[in-house]
């Protein structure tokens, strides 16, 4: 296998495992609930001490990529959460907690933005679709973690879960560390031409858009097993299914972009996908037939799927002398919109029910439509 194509691999990899971080951590919540004794507000904190790591990482490793290259960030993310999960299966009380929960959102925030780069510097004429099937891995990590994790979790306990989860993420790390890594060509530290850069119509659009789409995403994950079992009369494991098939379909919509991006391009794609997300969210949160749930589902997964990585490729598209901090700075929107529109939801749904609460992401879903119209009007 050449050079570029291992680093693709690994990337594909580092990708899978904060995938896999993310649903791993819903599915141990108990057990971590449990052996320390946390209450619901206490595993919320854990929660946004992992956002508040993401928050404060992204800029400065995408200052630190376009100066040092990426290799640097993206291998530190990686022992970052290698350290962060053992020392979670290591702790036996809460006063570590909250400290791991940042080291393991400052190390998915490198993890995240340098693989992305790290992509877009490999892949500069196909830097979408590349930014596509690299995050779809995303998706795969989260669908096969449960299929990890339990068989761990019966024999092992909780702690077992967490340290071979610190291992897997060391072994990925490993491979990242025999690898070459695209040379950045800076000759200074670039602050001052990230000044100018958050100025930029284009960039500020993509920051906006990414803003809408994580929060309506991470509102999807967090509420809609939520609506389903305490609005809908459904079960736990029926209302997971639900959720898996919208996972498969983000997969499969990813996978697709090698296709849909050659007949429609990155704007006319965002804006389909931002369209069809709309209609399909709507549809899946109103539904009370299964069939018409889980069509609407796999519908919403398919056209969102393209929207996150579509836009870190149009990133390093549109600002190619400074992929890393424009990744980051997108990525940064994001980790805001997690920490503002699921709280949103849940504050609608302690008052009105969760029927209203949801309404929320279908409203930030149709948000997301203003930013690929105004992009394709800037070119």
């Amino acid at each position: 296998m050449s050079g570029s194509h291992s680093l693709i691999v690994a990337a594909w990899l580092g990708i899978f495992i904060y995938g896999y971080l993310n649903a791993m951590l819903g599915i141990v919540l108990p057990n971590l609930m449990e052996k320390l004794k946390l209450d619901k507000t206490q595993a919320g904190s854990f929660f946004m001490a992992v956002s508040i790591g993401l928050i404060v990482a992204s800029v400065p490793s995408g200052l630190t990529m376009d100066f040092l290259g990426t290799k640097l960030v993206v291998c530190l993310g990686l022992l970052l959460v290698a350290i962060a999960f053992w020392g979670l299966g290591m702790i036996n009380s809460s006063r570590l907690l909250y400290a791991l929960a940042f080291v393991l959102g400052l190390g998915g925030a490198m993890v995240v933005a340098g693989e992305n780069t790290t992509m877009s510097l490999v892949n500069t004429s196909q830097r979408e679709v590349a930014a596509n099937l690299l995050n779809l891995f995303f998706g795969v990590g989260a669908f096969v973690a449960p299929f990890i994790v339990i068989p761990v979790l019966k024999r092992y306990g909780f702690s077992g879960v967490l340290k071979a989860s610190g291992v897997l993420a060391g072994a990925v790390l490993l491979l990242h560390l025999g690898l070459s890594f695209p040379a950045i060509a800076a000759q200074s530290f670039p602050l001052a031409r990230a000044g100018g850069l958050v100025t930029e119509p284009r960039l500020l659009l993509l920051v906006f858009l990414i803003f809408m789409y994580v929060g309506t995403e991470f509102s999807v994950w967090s509420w809609t097993v939520t609506l389903l079992t305490t609005d809908r009369g459904y079960d736990q494991k029926s209302a997971s299914r639900i959720i898996s098939a919208f996972a498969l379909a983000m997969i499969a919509g990813r996978w697709a972009t090698q296709w849909t991006l050659g007949v429609f391009g990155p704007e006319r794609l965002l804006l389909i996908s931002a369209a069809g997300s709309v209609v399909f969210l709507a549809a899946m949160f109103r539904a009370r037939k299964r069939v018409l749930i889980v069509a609407s589902a796999l519908a919403a997964g398919w056209f969102m799927a393209p929207i996150f990585p579509t836009a870190l490729g149009l990133a390093g598209r549109y600002f190619p002398s400074m992929v890393g901090t424009a990744i980051s700075l997108v990525t940064t929107g994001g980790w805001l919109g997690a920490i503002v529109i699921p709280p949103a939801v849940g504050f609608v749904a302690d008052r009105r029910g969760v029927s209203r609460g949801v309404l929320i992401p279908v409203g930030s879903a149709a948000l997301m439509m203003a930013s690929p119209i105004l992009l394709a009007a800037t070119r």
